[in-house]
């Protein structure tokens, strides 16, 4: 049982943000693909990687935008 509180969805924004950057904006498979980069590192980084867990998904973002900046899967707006 949990309440309801201001900002009970802050920590879920920040990653669905990075998948749809990761993705592509407006690219449906885009985003298919970057979370299920974002759930592979993110748990691979948790168990390998303890003290760094919390900035491998913001590496990896980091380096999708310096490969592709328009996301991995882009519409071409």
């Amino acid at each position: 049982v949990a309440s309801v509180y201001p900002g009970m969805g802050g920590n879920v924004l920040i990653v669905c943000f990075v998948v749809v950057v990761i993705g592509g904006i407006g690219s449906i498979s885009g985003a298919l693909i970057a979370s299920l980069l974002v759930g592979f590192v993110d748990t691979f980084g948790k168990v390998f990687f303890a003290q760094f867990s919390g900035i491998g998904i913001y590496v990896l973002m980091a380096i999708i935008l310096i490969w592709r900046p328009e996301g991995l899967r882009s519409k071409g707006y």
